[in-house]
This record gives structure tokens, C-alpha cells and sequence, in this order.
């Protein structure tokens, strides 16, 4: 080993440090310091900070520790003191505890092993993490920038997940509680959830053009999956309709609602608010809207009937009405529904075949009738059958005649002339 003499130590101090051949070095307590501050350089002569080390070469300073069994019995660490000259003071420490730690008094903020990585002191004393990065872009089918990237590695596959202050983007699909069974809560807040689409209306919005925006499914033994969308003018149930389906074309739907606010249940194409194509079975049907039950036919060409006008077989039209002509006529069929602002309740008719018409006939139940009470007032109770006036009925005073002939009761009655009277229809 070679000596240096006090000499050579103090030309090597002038070459470091001038001012050190100046300065005052004092002992305290075995302790010694240098009195006044000065700057020290290491491989520099213009040391800018209180030490500064300077090579051509890797560079490391060293502060280690020596001694116990274990290596974490020992910290080799870096303290950083600010005081005050009131005696306040705090402190912060880089630490080698063989877990990397920063500390600040003595509480460890940040710790860092080969295993993981940990922020914050502990979950009672929280510890807010501010990065201030750049937004996620995408640079062809590449995702660059974001505040954050997470990397992780799954088979031969590298998935990348970037997150900006206001977007989270993936390199591949994302999961949300993929191997958990916790909910996933968006409860506070007001805030909402927009699929496809920046509309703020509603609380969850999905928007798909060419798709079913909606898949329910049931995975388990008998489920099945129903599809919920909203079409436009290139889906074959039509654009605009709210369409249920069994499967992703609207074509199968099983039903439909229009904007016009028609219901259809086997058919894409509802021209009534309820419209069904198939059987419908219930217990009870309660008809708030009209007060007879009528069937559909036609009328003779020519003729345009109003409501509650009296009809009969046209015995030269198979399956058509006309206009009942003369008294006790046994050919009678009923009333045309709706006049006196009572409308059908149960209207029944079969389209493309004989069974169908445009006009409303009331067989049964209540419907305002035309009646002529030139022979006869009519009161309640009274038989009603065909008058010699076209059109309309009379009291029927001729029970051997009014046999085959009768359309039903009187409700109300007509003293003298012609006018509407509320009729209990019974044929017979």
C-alpha cells in the first residue's frame, strides 16, 4: 500500500478544491466537518453543487452498509434534511433495506422489489398519484402515448393497455372482471354509458347500424338468445321499428313496434295499434272501446251506406250486403256499426276471401240503429224488423211476419219520424 505525505495531500486538496487549503476543518464529538462551506469536486475543478463527481467513465457513489445475518438487517440509504432555523425540519430518504424504499419521516411512500412495485403507505393513509402524460393515439394499427401503458404477455400474444386523462384503450379485447364474479357499478354520479355513439340522452345508449344493438342471452340448459334493435331503411322489417328476434335478421322478428306506435306479433307490418298474426288466447277480454260485435262486409258497388243503416243478403253477390228494401224482410243481416258515436267493440273478418268487406255489420250487441216511426212509435222492448223505408227498421206489429225477420230490441225510443234508436241486436 502506498502512502501519500501530507504534502502530496494538500497539493491534491489545491487541485480538487483551492478554497479547501482555506478551509477551516473542526472536531466534534470524533466527528469532523469544514468550516466554512465550501464546494467539493471530484474529477472536476468547478464543482457547481456541494460535491460533485464528474468522470469519462461509469460513475457510481457508493453508500453501503456491512453487517447481520440478513439483508434487510441493515439500510444503506441517502437522507435528504430540510431545516429550518426554528428546529423544524423534514425528511426524506432513499433506502436500500433490500426492498428499495423511499420514506418520508420515516413512512415509506414508494417500495420496489424484484417482485412488484407499491405506492402509498398503507390503505388507511392513501396516497394520490397525479401523471401528467400525453393522449393515446394511434399510429396505423399501432397504439402509442396515454399517461399509462400496461404490458402484459398471454401466450405468444403481447396485449397493451393505454389510458390518457379521458380515454383507455386496448390492443386487444377488453375485459372487465374476465376471471372475478364482482359487480361492475356505475351507480353514483349521473354519469352515463354510450356504446357506438356521443348521444347524452339516456343513461345507457347503443348505437350499430348494421346490427342488432341489443343480445340477450341465457348460456344455460334451455336458454336462448333474443335480439332487441332499431331498424333503419336497409333492415327488411322496415326503418325506425323497435324489432324483437330470435335471430340477427329483423326479417324473423317476432315482433315489431312502428313510430307510429303499432304492435306487431308475427308480422313486420302493423296498420292497427295491435295487430296479430296467429291465436290469441286469454281468460278474460275487456272491450272499453266500442259496444257490439260486427263483422266485415262488402256493400253492392254503387252504394255508400252510413252508420246504422239496416242491411240484408244480397242474394246476387254471394257474401254481400245491401241495403234492406222492404217490410219484414227475412233476408235482414244486421246494422252497420258506429253510428250515434258508438263504434264496434269485436270486429271480425278474414282478408282475401268472402269473409271481409269494408264496412262494420253489427250481429249482436248494442248499436244505434236508422228507424222510421211512421207506422208505429217504437218504445224500449219493442221488436225491431225492416221498414218499406230503405235502410231502416220499424216496430214489428205482425208476429207471423216478424217470424226469421226480427233484428232486435228497442233500447230507447222514437215517437214520430225517422231518427236513431239505441238497438239490443238479436236476430232471429
Amino acid at each position: 500500500m502506498k502512502t501519500v505525505s501530507v504534502a502530496a495531500f494538500f497539493i491534491l486538496l489545491s487541485l480538487i478544491n483551492p478554497n479547501l487549503l482555506f478551509a477551516q476543518w473542526l472536531t466534534v464529538g470524533g466527528n469532523q466537518y469544514v468550516l466554512p462551506s465550501v464546494k467539493v469536486g471530484i474529477g472536476t475543478s468547478s464543482p457547481q453543487r456541494s460535491l460533485d463527481v464528474l468522470n469519462t467513465v461509469d460513475t457510481y457513489i457508493r453508500v453501503g452498509s456491512l453487517g447481520g445475518n440478513q439483508l434487510d438487517a441493515q439500510t444503506a440509504g441517502i437522507e435528504l434534511r430540510r431545516s429550518l432555523f426554528n428546529g423544524t425540519s423534514t425528511i426524506w430518504s432513499i433506502n436500500n433495506e433490500s426492498t428499495f424504499r423511499i420514506r418520508n419521516n420515516g413512512k415509506a411512500l414508494f417500495s420496489m422489489s424484484p417482485g412488484g412495485i407499491r405506492l402509498g403507505n398503507a390503505v388507511n393513509d392513501p396516497l394520490e398519484v397525479t401523471i401528467h402524460g400525453q393522449n393515446v393515439v394511434q399510429n396505423g394499427g399501432i397504439l402509442d402515448g396515454g399517461a399509462l401503458t400496461l404490458t402484459s404477455v398471454v401466450g405468444s400474444n403481447t396485449h397493451s393497455l393505454h389510458m390518457d386523462g379521458n380515454q383507455l384503450e386496448s390492443s386487444d379485447p377488453l375485459y372487465l372482471n374476465n376471471t372475478s364474479d364482482k359487480d361492475i357499478l356505475l351507480a353514483n354520479g349521473g354519469g352515463r354509458v354510450k356504446v357506438g355513439t356521443t348521444d347524452n340522452e339516456a343513461r345507457l345508449s347503443i348505437a350499430s347500424e348494421g346490427d342488432m344493438q341489443l343480445k340477450l342471452i341465457n348460456p344455460g340448459s334451455g336458454g336462448a338468445a333474443w335480439r332487441i334493435g332499431v331498424g333503419n331503411s336497409n333492415w327488411s322489417a322496415g326503418a325506425g321499428k323497435l324489432v324483437f328476434s330470435k335471430t340477427a335478421s329483423s326479417s324473423d322478428a317476432a315482433m315489431v313496434i312502428t313510430q307510429a306506435g303499432n304492435v306487431g306479433i308475427g308480422l313486420t307490418t302493423p296498420s292497427k295499434t295491435l295487430q296479430v298474426n296467429g291465436t290469441t288466447s286469454t281468460k278474460v277480454l275487456e272491450i272499453t272501446g266500442g259496444a257490439d260485435l260486427a263483422e266485415q262486409f262488402d256493400i253492392e258497388a254503387g252504394e255508400t251506406l252510413l252508420p246504422g243503416t239496416v242491411v240484408s243478403i244480397d242474394p246476387a253477390k254471394p257474401g254481400q250486403l245491401r241495403e234492406a228494401r222492404g217490410a219484414y224482410d227475412k233476408t235482414v243481416a244486421g246494422i252497420i256499426s258506429g253510428a250515434g258515436e258508438v263504434q264496434p267493440g269485436m270486429l271480425m273478418g278474414q282478408a282475401g276471401t268472402l269473409a271481409s268487406g269494408q264496412y262494420p255489420v253489427a250481429l249482436t250487441g248494442r248499436v244505434y240503429c236508422r228507424v222510421d216511426a211512421t207506422s208505429g212509435a217504437v218504445r224500449p222492448g219493442d221488436l225491431l224488423t225492416t221498414s218499406t223505408t230503405a235502410g231502416h227498421a220499424m216496430k214489428a206489429t205482425d208476429g207471423q211476419l216478424a217470424q226469421g225477420a226480427i233484428i232486435g230490441k228497442a233500447m230507447t225510443g222514437l215517437e214520430t219520424g225517422r231518427g236513431l234508436v239505441l238497438v239490443l241486436v238479436s236476430l232471429q
